[in-house]
């Protein structure tokens, strides 16, 4: 299990540093569904920040490939999101002595809530609510847990003047990706191995993981201009 040690997973600024093949390869007998995608996602989140070579390459030390698997620990046995995990790592770089996070379990899809748990759970009202039903942000009741979210998201939009109105480009970008990645794992699913659910379902979240990386980078590029 990963250590508590903040010496573990402060980055060198000097030593042996590998290619994020290598760091795939070195992980993968732990981790076999990591991909460079998906570490490049942890960089794009804050959570590892390779070297540069002087042509852009990244480069990894051995304590980047240490804080990498204790990212992916804390995912894959403690059920923990990243932001709380980006938060326990910046607590350890301060040079603090954090407990580890409590563990949290994204409930089964089959897990269903009424209109009074969304409501107590984040705190949205029936207003807003209405209107992201309208624009299709939110489902209808039974709600599922990406509907608490989604609610959450929409209340801390809300402090910037943005309502569900505005979130529609959003949403049809969502419903074209998805028909990106259907299209993608649909060949896959009809084969009769058995891993063929196990694979289609990390394909569809290597490919999550690009285009959010994408969409971020191209926000991400403007925002950065912003004095």
């Amino acid at each position: 299990m990963a250590s508590n040690q903040a010496s573990q997973i402060y980055p060198a600024p000097s030593g042996k540093q590998h290619t994020i093949g290598r760091v795939i390869e070195l992980l993968k007998p732990e981790f076999p569904d990591l991909s460079p995608s998906k570490v490049r996602f942890l960089e794009e989140q804050g959570l590892i920040a390779p070297f540069r070579t002087a042509s852009g390459y990244r480069k990894y030390s051995d304590q980047h490939i240490e804080r990498i698997r204790l990212v992916l620990e804390l995912q894959r046995d403690k059920f923990l999101p990243l932001k709380v995990i980006r938060t326990y790592l910046e607590d350890l770089d301060a040079g603090k002595q954090p407990a580890l996070p409590n563990e949290t379990r994204r409930p089964s899809v089959n897990t269903k809530f009424k209109k009074i748990e969304l409501i107590a759970e984040t705190g949205i009202n029936e207003t807003l609510l209405a209107e992201a039903q309208l624009h299709k942000l939110i489902g209808v009741e039974p709600f599922v847990f990406s509907d608490i979210e989604i609610a959450r998201a929409l209340m801390n939009l809300q402090r910037f003047g943005i309502a569900p109105r505005h979130l529609r480009g959003i949403k049809t970008a969502a419903d074209r990706d998805l028909g990106l990645i259907q299209g993608v794992i649909a060949t896959i699913k009809k084969q009769r191995d058995p891993a063929a659910k196990s694979r289609a379902a990390q394909y569809a979240n290597e490919i999550e993981a690009d285009f959010a990386l994408i969409r971020s980078e191209i926000i991400r590029s403007v925002i950065d201009l912003i004095d």
